[in-house]
């Protein structure tokens, strides 16, 4: 075998083009490290000794090559089987390294909401103590012990008036929030949301407006109603537990049913009104038309209960949920890769971790601050 550098050597095994003889050049040296003792060189020094390694076995005998390779090959299934995926990944250069420390700062969605009252004031929930924040209208506005929001009827007598009073709670990219509305029903907000309704329901329906994705558990009332209208449908309810996805950078619309019974029906100014009746684990999806699937109802939720899941998911939707979830922006140089992804993690770690889960996707990530001095993940292939 010809001299080969080493650099070029390691970059080949991590690609799977070597050939035979360069896997026992290198899986020879592999089996002289503990695994432990391998992180600990740098990618200058492990060339080095590869090096060594080769001149070594050019001075061995062809029949001690033969005889020891099944050995080698049988240790070196071991070794990655127990982790030469993680090896290599500590083989990066000093440009990856950087982008991993960038994208550990990258830290994770927290609870961060505004709520807008009917008079325009804002308040800033993550910043006030616990206990009654405002009043309007007779209804008390209270942030629990657990940082949720209460609202309760402080004066009866001021009860119709309060039908007309409007309250908005919206979260940031990397926020999210719980809110107890008016009739006791609760509600989830993702990042990048926002719920508007009146602080007391009207006696014939309960209605509220949705941007972005929540989580719902309403309260059972026969004689009200409960409608959830987004920006192309109207979601009609009595009491169960639903998700609406409905981010206007995404391409469909999806009301997810955990429990209980759903109509959604598509707005008129989107072409002929269509009406579709969803049962526990269906998934109503709007983009051109209004269709009916069956799904992964955990999948669906698992932003709430703070994981992220996938189930061959589609890159794009996969770094959407990132960007919003990390408040950064994500550009892709050339096409968007049609890859798709099926896994799972914490919504609680850093970016750094969260891009870890990707790295045997044939993509590659970079961080650069962009668009005043915002992060922007870049993606190719």
């Amino acid at each position: 075998m010809e001299k080969i550098n080493a650099k070029e050597l390691l970059a080949k095994y991590e690609a799977g083009t070597c050939t035979e003889q360069e896997k026992a050049l290198l899986e020879s040296w592999h089996l002289d490290y503990a695994f432990e003792e391998q992180e600990k060189l740098s990618f200058d020094e492990q060339a080095a000794d590869l090096d060594k390694v080769w001149g070594r076995l050019q001075s061995e005998q062809q029949a001690k090559t033969t005889r020891i390779w099944p050995f080698m090959v049988s240790a070196a299934a071991i070794l990655l089987i127990a982790g030469i995926g993680i090896f290599f990944y500590h083989l990066k250069n000093e440009e990856a390294k950087a982008f991993a420390a960038a994208a550990a700062s990258l830290q994770p969605g927290k609870n961060n909401a505004v709520l807008t009252l009917a008079d325009g004031k804002k308040i800033v929930l993550d910043d006030v103590a616990n206990g009654e924040i405002a009043r309007q209208s007779g209804i008390s506005i209270k942030k629990s012990a657990d940082g949720t929001i209460v609202y309760e009827i402080a004066n009866p007598k001021d009860r119709p008036s309060a039908a007309n009073t409007y309250n908005t709670v919206g979260t940031p990219r990397g926020g999210k929030y719980q809110l107890n509305l008016p009739d006791g029903s609760r509600v989830w907000l993702n990042s990048a949301s926002e719920i508007s309704f009146p602080v007391v329901f009207a006696a014939n329906e309960r209605r509220v407006t949705l941007k972005g994705e929540a989580y719902f558990e309403v309260a059972k009332n026969e004689k009200q109603p409960f409608h959830v209208h987004t920006e192309t449908q109207d979601i009609a309810v009595l009491g169960t537990h639903f998700n609406v996805n409905a981010f206007s950078d995404e391409p469909a619309s999806k009301t997810t049913l955990l429990e209980g019974s759903v109509k959604i029906t598509a707005n008129e100014a989107l072409g002929p009104v269509k009406a579709l009746v969803l049962k526990p684990g269906q998934q109503a999806v709007m983009s051109n038309s209004l269709s009916l699937t069956n799904v992964n109802t955990e999948e669906a939720v698992s932003w709430k209960n703070g994981m992220f899941q996938f189930n061959e998911t589609e890159l794009s939707s996969i770094m959407r949920q990132a960007a919003r979830w990390y408040d950064v922006d994500v550009l892709y140089e050339g096409k968007v890769p049609s890859i798709r992804f099926s896994g799972e993690v914490s919504r609680n770690v850093n970016a750094a971790t969260f891009l870890d889960m990707l790295k045997f996707l044939d993509v590659k990530f970079r961080l650069e601050k962009l668009g005043g001095g915002r992060s922007t993940i870049i993606v190719s292939q």
